[in-house]
């Protein structure tokens, strides 16, 4: 059994519950995340392959991205089941929303945008930085069937506005029912029927939000709701409202242009937790990878911990399988009464795609809980090149329509190390080039990804486009032809050993102990630099040295899988995997 203490799970037990001003909200500055509002409708037969699209973007973005369906319209009538509410009614009209799936991302589009646009729309949304962060619990009585509702927000930075707008959304998954199309989306189409998910069933505040003020940096605004939850909504052929399938979504939009609030500063999921008597109650809420950029098998599986029960949890032991393999581990801490803490780990894809987590004690008593979860693992390019350091060309040739086309290079956190588009739209037919450079280092894995919002690519009658990524010696990585429809992306992982350091070489670099739960000591003759990758990518230790050794205190770093990169005063890079425990 392995004890561990993550830095990032602490720092949830802390922020969830341990500051005195507030209880959930994070008060560092944060990148901002992103609400899906997509229109739909049970007799809308493209809807399905819209909320294809829309799972896809939340599952490539994890913890980031948050859907929610909102039924109502010409497309959506009240028939069994009526997934229709007053609020979605409203938000129709207001809209004046005739063709479907519409979407809204971010609320950033006076307009409606087509499926085919919430990818970039989103790319675009992950990279800015929020000036709120937002947070709460929602704790439900299920014999009154009354939802106390605690909403924190919290302004890292001033809001171009004075009076902001907080909306909460109660959702609710796995509704099974009629749906035209149903069957193109296979993952929600079960045994003949469309099981509807993220369908919003109320609104907690006013439809458009409620005001909140002031807006200035550092400001903590905190609202509390009481709201009881029916038994049935919608009349007629109302639907059930099951307790266990519902979560809230909170989100602050900046300004009223007198038809939505827009755009959103931030949003999130609220912890939500359904009252009993036991003392000791813990549930996993999710479980997700980190990041699904990776050019490895090792990834990082995150596991929210929502302790629902009356009494503090200290200590939890935790098992996490994939196929055949099997890893427990302790954790020990504080977790108060309705909170929640995110447990990170590693794992090995190239067991399975299916994760299992169990909770197996609880404060040293036994005790069950599951919770599966799917895995996303790509195919990834080796790139092997000659230097340390590579620059790239990124050549896209757009057709006539390049206002429809973005591209964005993405690494394993989600950053952006180059992008480009919409560009001009041509007044003709035709083609043009455009050329971005990109320097990349070794180890680095990134994610090159191309949208045309018209979902048609970049060639055929209105120009024969492309789009390739170039070495610097002018060979071609990546050939990609114009004709990938809506999207199509490429993961690249630089790799140097193979054409930079003969076995000799490698063989002189010596890790030792390995695996280690201490000390590391590095050897090799002539080394300039040192640093330590993790899995997904992020640089935790670099150092420039001139010796033959040079000792790691990996004392403080979370068991796993780490990547020891040596550059020596020849040039040479060379890369170990180093284990901890």
């Amino acid at each position: 059994m392995r004890k561990i203490a993550l830095f990032t799970m602490l720092m949830s037990v802390f922020m969830s519950g341990g500051l005195k001003a507030q209880s959930f909200v994070s008060t560092e500055t944060q990148k901002r995340n992103v609400v899906l509002e997509e229109y739909t409708g049970k007799h809308c037969s493209w809807c399905p392959e819209g909320q294809m699209t829309a799972n896809a973007i939340a599952r490539n973005n994890p913890g980031r991205v948050f859907l929610v369906n909102i039924h109502g319209g010409p497309f959506s009538p009240p028939t069994d089941p009526n997934l229709n509410t007053d609020d979605g009614t409203k938000m129709v009209e207001d809209y004046g929303i005739t063709a479907y799936p519409a979407g809204f991302v971010n609320r950033t589009s006076f307009y409606e945008i087509a499926r085919e646009q919430w990818s970039a729309y989103t790319m675009r949304q992950l990279q800015q930085t929020a000036e709120c962060n937002i947070d709460g619990q929602v704790i439900i009585d299920p014999a009154s069937r009354m939802a106390t509702i605690t909403v924190e927000i919290y302004y890292t930075a001033d809001s171009k506005e004075s009076f902001n707008y907080l909306t909460i959304a109660m959702l609710q998954d796995s509704i099974m029912g009629d749906q035209d199309g149903g069957s193109a989306n296979p993952e929600q189409y079960v045994n003949g029927q469309y099981r509807h998910m993220h369908i919003m069933r109320d609104i907690i505040t006013p439809t458009w939000g409620e005001t909140v003020s002031p807006t200035t940096a550092g400001t903590l605004i905190t609202k509390t709701y009481s709201n009881p939850i029916p038994q049935v909504i919608g009349d007629p052929y109302g639907v059930e409202v099951v307790l266990e399938n519902l979560s809230f979504v909170a989100f602050v939009s900046e300004s009223d242009d007198g038809v939505q609030t827009c755009p959103v500063l931030n949003v999130n999921e609220l912890i939500t937790v359904i009252d009993n008597d036991n003392n000791i109650a813990p549930v996993i809420s999710k479980a997700y990878q980190k990041s699904t950029i990776s050019c490895s098998e090792q990834n990082v599986l995150c596991t929210n911990i929502v302790n629902a029960g009356k009494q503090e949890i200290t200590s939890l032991l935790i098992k996490v399988s994939m196929g055949n393999n099997e890893d427990e581990f302790l954790w020990e801490g504080n977790l108060q009464s309705y909170h929640e803490i995110l447990i990170e780990s590693d794992i090995d894809l190239s067991a399975s795609d299916e994760v299992k987590v169990e909770i197996l004690e609880v404060n040293g008593e036994e005790y069950h809980y599951v919770k599966t979860a799917k895995m996303i693992t790509e195919e990834w390019q080796d790139v092997e090149l000659n230097a340390e350091e590579e620059t790239f060309t990124i050549e896209v040739v757009q057709d006539k329509y390049g206002n429809q086309i973005e591209w964005f290079a993405l690494t394993a956190g989600y950053e952006v190390l180059a992008s480009g588009g919409p560009y001009q739209m041509l007044s003709q037919p035709g083609t043009e080039m455009h050329q971005v450079e990109l320097t990349v280092k070794g180890g680095d894995c990134f994610k090159f990804v191309i949208t045309d919002a018209g979902g048609n690519g970049i060639s055929g009658n209105n120009g024969d486009g492309y789009y390739r990524i170039l070495n610097s010696k002018g060979d071609v990585i990546v050939d990609g032809s114009g004709d990938f429809g809506a999207e199509a992306s490429h993961l690249l992982s630089i790799n140097f050993e193979g054409t930079n350091v003969n076995e000799t070489v490698e063989n002189n670099v010596k890790v030792y102990p390995n695996p280690t739960r201490d000390e590391v000591m590095v050897q090799c003759d002539g080394m300039k630099m040192i640093s330590v990758v993790t899995v997904s990518g992020q640089t935790v230790y670099e150092k420039n040295i001139d010796s033959d050794d040079h000792t790691l205190d990996m004392r403080n770093y979370n068991p796993g899988v780490y990547f020891i990169n040596v550059t020596t005063e020849e040039g040479n890079f060379v890369m170990k995997v180093l284990r901890t425990n």
